[in-house]
């Protein structure tokens, strides 16, 4: 039973606090469910029982995609011992000297044979075909391109280029570029032959500066790491290789393409919990180009710790609680 003391002497301060009342009243359901929690992300596997040593290093970005990884596998149920900042691949690959379970390699750079050299390049089914026969499983690798890029500044893409194309067809276009870097045809060389690019346009820099030097418009564009945080705080825009320049072969035949960075497990411990694929694999989905971007941006440019991006960033694309 509900008691509600009632005022008495009448007038117009009655009849609003009367007012007040049956509105709280009515309202009480409606103001419940404004002030409920929003729903938990479902994840889209169950991981309880699984346990895994994830690894990853020693660069900024293995570590960033080892941090993703935990992260993800625990909020699906999962243990797990994190040891970011170690070479996460290289280990798994070594399982009598390590007992790392889940690192990450990039698919266009997986050294296969542990010489410390990365492989010749190869299409990824091949890549993963070749390293299942020594016990180790590769998952489906991000959506970001683990090639160099082109960018231009932002006035110049706002003045229309917007493709390789668009560059190779203005007059007097100049890229700025590391040295050497024409000579390199799965990069700068395969893209200048491809667009038939005159090598006389490309300015040598040191590759410090070639990100700024483009920003300040000194060059038309600059031959920088796709990933790069920078490229966003600096207002850079990457140009769309829509000849697919990047990535080929030492012959200019069309290579292993844009590659990306796996997820790498030691067969029996995927084979135990087979479906961590479809728990990694939402994260490596979500991961673009331009979302890898500006989570180096974080790390690099405003100097964050990799392990707080990476649970910030999980949280935002609904992958974490």
């Amino acid at each position: 039973m509900r008691t509600i003391a009632v005022v008495r002497g009448g007038g117009r301060g009655c009849r609003v606090l009367a007012a007040v009342v049956a509105a709280v009243i009515g309202c009480a359901p409606a103001l419940s469910a404004c002030s409920a929690s929003p729903p938990r992300p479902v994840p889209p596997a169950d991981l309880h029982g699984a346990r895994y040593v994830v690894a990853g290093g020693p660069t900024d970005q293995l570590v960033l995609l080892c941090h993703l990884a935990v992260a993800v596998v625990e909020a699906a149920g999962a243990e797990a011992a994190e040891q970011c900042g170690k070479l996460g691949a290289a280990d798994v690959r070594s399982p009598a000297r390590s007992s790392v379970d889940l690192g990450w390699a990039y698919v266009g750079q997986a050294d296969r044979d542990l010489d410390g050299e990365a492989d010749v390049p190869a299409p990824f089914a091949r890549v993963a075909a070749q390293d299942a026969a020594r016990g180790v499983t590769w998952l489906a690798p991000t959506a970001f391109a683990d090639t160099d890029a082109l960018a231009v500044g932002g006035p110049v893409a706002a003045g229309g280029m917007r493709t390789v194309s668009d560059l190779a067809a203005s007059p007097g276009a100049t890229i700025c570029a590391p040295p050497g870097a024409v000579d390199d045809p799965q990069g700068l060389g395969g893209v200048l032959a491809v667009y038939g690019l005159d090598p006389a346009r490309v300015r040598p820099l040191d590759p410090g500066a070639v990100l700024t030097e483009t920003a300040r418009g000194r060059c038309t564009a600059g031959l920088v790491p796709n990933t790069s945080g920078r490229i966003p705080a600096l207002g850079l825009v990457v140009l769309v290789d829509d000849r697919s320049g990047f990535g080929r072969g030492a012959d200019g035949t069309p290579g292993p393409g844009r590659g990306g960075a796996a997820p790498v497990l030691r067969t029996p411990v995927y084979a135990a919990h087979p479906q961590v694929a479809a728990v990694l694999g939402a994260l490596t989905a979500r991961l673009t180009d331009e979302v890898i971007r500006e989570l180096d941006r974080r790390i690099t440019v405003e100097g964050r710790d990799a392990r707080d991006v990476a649970r910030e960033w999980t949280r935002e694309a609904g992958l974490t609680p």
